[in-house]
């Protein structure tokens, strides 16, 4: 989903609500942005800014692991569910439309928590620092509005906007993409998290200096894959093989490999791929 359509499915009707910049606020909750890989700006704001950090996301980013006040590792592919959960405990005391409050009473609570990694103990942590803070910006990364469910998680985050007290920013977006939508749209059910069974990795910006055909994981990943350091490899997404070199990194943690790419693909990220040798 493009920057602009995913904003206007946020149905905000202030330019208020959009924020462009980390600073003045005192929590930042951060779901499916790799900033390290998709706004080094970004990154450097978080890791000097004063707020309590939540950070939200598949993998570690090591900088803002260790900055945060909160870290939370969700499944792939379960960004929608994360944003439910969030949604219904940031507004439950909130007045709002009765098809609002009947949405929240039927979510399947139970089934989200459990396929996305993000419990009721991980969610009463992240709802203190959220009931504690004056300001409080919600930051949505690429892996947002790239996802299947795009436009049903704009619904949810722009519920938290509009009834709750956060901001929104939306990485990589600037104050023209803004349009304002002040229509307020029946909920949908969130659908069944799919699952990333197997060797999964994820396309994502070339750094400075860094050339296509790496695929980079950590010692787990290397493991998972089963491939050794400089290798070389094809990776079988679909139809199609990329022929990469493995690289180890051990900043990385867990079982999803980078796969920088010069040019990416704007579908969502993660891939469940096949190693060729």
């Amino acid at each position: 989903m493009k920057k602009r359509e995913f904003i206007h499915a946020l149905q905000e009707a202030k330019k208020e609500a959009f924020a462009f910049t980390c600073n003045d606020f005192d929590v930042i909750i951060s779901v499916g942005a790799l900033p390290s890989r998709h706004d080094v700006s970004l990154l450097e704001s978080l890791k000097h800014s004063h707020a309590k950090l939540v950070y939200l996301f598949s993998m570690e980013e090591e900088a803002l692991v260790a900055k945060s006040a909160f870290f939370s590792r969700y499944e792939v592919g379960s960004e929608e569910g994360v944003f439910a959960l969030l949604a219904k405990s940031f507004l439950l005391h909130v007045k709002m439309p009765k098809m609002i409050e009947d949405y929240f009473e039927a979510l399947d609570e139970g089934y989200l928590s459990a396929e996305s990694n993000v419990g009721e103990e991980e969610i009463e942590v992240i709802d203190a620092l959220y009931r504690e803070a004056n300001r409080v910006l919600l930051i949505l990364g690429d892996d947002v509005f790239s996802h299947p469910r795009a436009s049903h998680i704009a619904k949810l985050a722009g519920l938290i906007a509009r009834y709750g007290k956060a901001n929104i920013m939306v990485v990589g977006a600037q104050e023209a993409d803004v349009s304002l939508n002040d229509s307020l749209e029946m909920m949908d059910e969130v659908a069944d998290i799919k699952s990333f069974d197997g060797v999964v990795v994820y396309e994502c910006p070339l750094k400075a200096g860094e050339k296509e055909g790496l695929l980079i994981g950590s010692t787990q990943f290397q493991m998972a894959a089963k491939v050794k350091e400089n290798e070389n490899i094809g990776v079988k997404i679909g139809e199609e093989v990329h022929t990469c070199t493995f690289v180890n990194d051990e900043t990385l943690k867990g079982v999803i490999g980078l796969m920088p790419c010069a040019k990416l693909s704007g579908t969502y990220p993660y891939h469940v791929v096949k190693i060729v040798k």
